[in-house]
């Protein structure tokens, strides 16, 4: 039997308000305190809440705009786990996206939104040039793939 695993990213312009704003409407609209910790190896807001961990990290949007992204993945180790010990576990990811966007969206009052292919594109792009003034590799992007196997740094 496979496990269920859920997750969700979204994002939400943030215009004047700072990540640490984001995060505590967030956290107001949730019911749990995020504080400072790292997403991807970069600051960000972090909370855990119903066994995921959940980052809210600024990303450069469509045209420079600054955005809020938030992300929920599972947290618990033993998830990783198949509950017999044979192994690893098998998975059906379910994205709860849609059903956060409606929550937060009523709860703080800012337009919470999922990324589309442009928003993804218009952040890879920013990181790149981000990684490019520090001499990086550039725009090779963090997949949902490179999460899974080697976590939050």
């Amino acid at each position: 039997m496979k496990r269920q695993k859920i997750f969700f990213d979204v994002r939400v312009d943030t215009g004047e308000e700072t990540l640490e704003q984001v995060a505590a409407r967030v956290g107001e609209a949730l019911n749990c305190s995020f504080d400072e910790g790292e997403y991807q190896r970069w600051y960000a807001q972090v909370a855990e809440l119903f066994g995921l961990k959940l980052h809210v990290a600024g990303v450069a949007g469509i045209g420079g705009k600054d955005v809020a992204k938030l992300v929920g993945s599972v947290a618990e180790k033993g998830f990783r786990y198949a509950p017999d010990g044979s192994g690893f576990a098998e998975f059906d990811q379910v994205d709860i996206s849609a059903y956060i966007v409606d929550l937060l969206t009523i709860r703080t009052g800012l337009q919470w939104y999922q990324p589309t292919r442009e928003d993804r594109a218009a952040e890879r792009e920013a990181a790149g040039r981000f990684d490019d003034f520090l001499g990086q590799a550039g725009p090779q992007g963090w997949t949902r793939d490179d999460e899974e196997k080697f976590g939050d740094w």
